[in-house]
């Protein structure tokens, strides 16, 4: 018992370390993950880190290929429509909650996470405004008192995370993010709704823009990382297309 637990302790612990160094760029997009230097930084054996490579694979932060092993999941276009599609959809939601309720713990909140997010613009510090501006989401996930919403903004709060780190470098961003975040506050304060939707959809539609830039401009300046995307896109491609012969076939 008492070693189920411990091992259960350690994987957790695993599992923060590697987690806090995917969100945060210290292990890059499509990186390998090999288990024996994770094990040897970490100064743990195989087992917990396999558990907590597991976790994270289930978080959709980390995947595995048969016979390769582990790695960093990829920011790319399709990761991006996927991940933001879902996200405007549930954050609406959320941040018409809200609005609707916009009581003065939640208005506190978001006020302090504010102060601290220019502070972090002041300093430069992409980690912290980064951290910051999850930060502000989640306060909105969590004032609407529904616990299958919160469940839902924690599943996918790590890949937004990635994302959010990732378009807080791209130039001017800090200061946008700031500022839609200021937007979408003063409508949650003032009790509107429909303000605070409309806040919350130009601000996730910009960091979704500048993430799409931001990964072009990667891909243009890696003419490899462009290669391999467009021969994925051809085999999907093809793939679809013979799937479609292949029925039209049997219909005959």
């Amino acid at each position: 018992m008492n070693d189920s637990i411990r091992r259960t302790t350690l994987s957790e612990g695993a599992y923060e370390a590697i987690r806090r160094r995917i969100v945060t760029g210290g292990l890059a997009p499509s990186s390998k993950l090999v288990v024996a230097t994770l094990a040897n930084g970490l100064d743990l054996s195989a087992t917990p880190i396999n558990e907590a490579l597991a976790a994270l694979e289930r978080e959709g932060l980390v995947t595995y290929s048969p016979h390769r092993g582990y790695f960093v999941s990829p920011v790319t276009a399709e990761n991006v429509e996927e991940v933001y599609s879902v996200r405007e959809v549930f954050e609406l939601l959320a941040v018409r909650i809200a609005a609707q309720k916009a009581d003065k713990a939640t208005i506190d909140q978001l006020h302090g996470l504010l102060q601290q997010a220019r502070e972090a613009i002041r300093l430069g510090d992409t980690t912290a405004f980064s951290d910051l501006d999850l930060a502000f989401h989640r306060v909105i996930w969590t004032s609407t008192n529904n616990s299958l919403a919160i469940r839902i903004g924690e599943l996918i709060g790590g890949q937004i995370r990635l994302l959010v780190a990732t378009t807080a470098r791209a130039p001017g961003r800090f200061r946008g993010a700031f500022d839609e975040h200021y937007e979408v506050f003063r409508a949650i304060k003032n009790k509107n709704p429909a303000a605070a939707v409309t806040a919350m959809r130009k601000h996730l539609r910009s960091a979704k823009a500048a993430l799409g830039k931001a990964i072009m401009e990667k891909s243009d300046a890696d003419p490899k990382a462009s290669s391999l995307q467009a021969a994925k896109a051809k085999r999907k491609s093809n793939g679809a297309n013979g799937s479609l012969r292949s029925h039209k076939v049997r219909q005959r």
